[in-house]
């Protein structure tokens, strides 16, 4: 009689332990962890110090269970290194996705209208892009394409430049290729020159165009393009300053991109433009367009001849003073 009191009791003592290693293990696996900050494996790490990394971030509760599991499907050493965000996974997701290496994506967004020094700072202050010894910084003015790009973190400097320079080689190269087949521009080295003037000139993209015509009617009449962006572009490249603001008597400022003094493209782009300004240089509109002026509200008023420009430019003297305070 106490012989089978002592088997059921220790049955009973089996059923519950088991009961519990269960309840432990399905808790281990059906809960969720909302980790929303990355976590950075490490080249060469161990998975102790992998495991220890995750339980000090509190991305896993248990230290134990997780290298059981990671031993038990054989992962052990195919844990892979890099940045990883977990979001609502549990403990067998998150062992996926360092096994398979599905590392987090981070991006960076290129403006159009940057200048190539400008679009490297903005690389260099991007978190996780790796600059060595080897960084290439001698970059063509406007062979970068503004657009965003993902990289992982580790990236280096050059794949990111790479990147951006066969992204404008190949929207060059399109645009070239179905421009109208009365453009006249020589090459696509001009395209990426007007284009990049159309760019600084106004930031949209319905106006385009229109600049562009004005611009290439006046390469055709040889008129001085008189662009402001392209004055600016030659002082501060030349004083190494940025320009607040551009005044009357920095037209006479003697650059070979000053448009108000040579005739023709300036010899270099002036920034890096995007799809819709190089279409614009490739496909602009139709007319005898050959001024324009702001108008004030971020637009500009288009004029065949200068007899409209000057009141143009007096109907933005009055908007101005009308709205001065």
């Amino acid at each position: 009689m106490k012989k089978i009191y002592l088997i059921k009791k220790n049955i009973n003592i089996f059923f519950i332990f088991f009961l519990l290693i269960i309840l432990l293990i399905t808790d281990l696996i059906f809960t969720k962890y909302d980790f929303t900050h990355t976590f950075l494996i490490k080249p060469n790490q161990s998975l102790n110090k992998i495991t220890n990394n995750l339980y000090k971030e509190r991305i896993i509760e248990n230290e134990f269970f997780f290298k059981f599991f990671v031993v038990l499907s054989m992962s052990q050493k195919k844990l892979k290194a890099g940045e990883y965000k977990f979001y609502n996974n549990n403990i067998l997701q998150i062992i996926k996705k360092i096994r398979i290496g599905d590392v987090h994506q981070r991006k960076i967004t290129i403006p159009e209208g940057l200048t190539t020094k400008q679009i490297i700072k903005v690389i260099k202050q991007s978190d996780g892009i790796i600059i060595d010894n080897e960084a290439n910084f001698r970059i063509k003015e406007g062979m970068l394409f503004p657009s965003t790009y993902f990289y992982v973190y580790g990236t280096n400097f050059n794949i990111i430049i790479n990147n951006m320079k066969k992204r404008m080689e190949l929207t060059l190269l399109d645009a070239w290729k179905n421009r109208d087949k009365d453009l006249d521009l020589k090459n696509y080295k001009d395209v990426l020159i007007l284009a990049s003037i159309v760019e600084k000139e106004t930031s949209l993209n319905y106006e385009k165009s229109n600049v562009a015509q004005v611009f290439l009617n006046r390469l055709r009449l040889n008129m001085k393009l008189q662009s402001d962006p392209t004055v600016i572009y030659g002082i501060e490249k030349e004083l190494n300053n940025d320009i607040k603001e551009l005044k009357k008597r920095d037209l006479d400022f003697k650059s070979e991109f000053n448009t108000y003094m040579i005739h023709g493209l300036p010899k270099e782009p002036i920034c890096n433009p995007g799809k819709e300004s190089i279409t614009a240089a490739t496909k602009p509109s139709k007319g005898d367009l050959l001024y324009f002026v702001a108008n004030g509200k971020g637009g500009h008023n288009f004029s065949t001849n200068y007899k409209d420009h000057l009141e143009n430019i007096k109907i933005l003297k009055k908007y101005n003073e009308e709205n001065k305070n």
